[in-house]
Parts: C-alpha cells; sequence; structure tokens
C-alpha cells in the first residue's frame, strides 16, 4: 500500500454500525471509498468548532452550548417566510 501523501497517524475507533454504514456513504460519494478522509474532513470540522468556542471565550462571551447551538441549527435550517409585497387597490371604473 503506498504511503499517504503529508504526515498522518493510525488510529483505532469504534462506532457504531449505522455510523460506519453513514461514512462509507459519504466515503464513496465524495472520496471514492477513502474513509480517512471522512474523518479528516470531520477533524477539520471539530478544529473549526473549537475556534468558535476560543473566540468566544476570548471576547468575554457566554459558551455556547450544545442545547443552543442545536435551536440555532434549526432556527437557520428553516426557510423563511417570504413577505409579500402589499397589493394596490384597483381604480373601479364606471362607465360614462
Amino acid at each position: 500500500m503506498p504511503k499517504r501523501a503529508g504526515s498522518t497517524e493510525k488510529i483505532s475507533i469504534s462506532v457504531r454500525p449505522a455510523d460506519l454504514a453513514s461514512l462509507r456513504r459519504r466515503a464513496k460519494r465524495l472520496y471514492g471509498g477513502n474513509v480517512s478522509a471522512v474523518i479528516a474532513e470531520l477533524a477539520a470540522d471539530a478544529a473549526l468548532l473549537e475556534g468558535m468556542h476560543d473566540l468566544v471565550d476570548r471576547l468575554g462571551g457566554a459558551s455556547l452550548t450544545d442545547a443552543t447551538r442545536d435551536t440555532l441549527d434549526r432556527e437557520w435550517a428553516t426557510p423563511a417566510l417570504r413577505s409579500r409585497k402589499p397589493t394596490r387597490s384597483r381604480k373601479v371604473r364606471t362607465g360614462a
């Protein structure tokens, strides 16, 4: 097996069968079946979230809890209601 590009470490993890199936589906769809690439993607997302938490801490704000994050995710995922433009009232023509 050829060596992977960049510096990597081999690890062993345990996941639920349904989670492994999801990882494999995503790997097949996006990375030619490379589950390690999906794990790297998830690790990048985790690093981004940690950076966000660090920023909030540095700014002196309250920590973003998982419950608050879930609530925000639900709100942002809900399509915004489109407001209707007010309609003009039509003038009624009277025959003259």
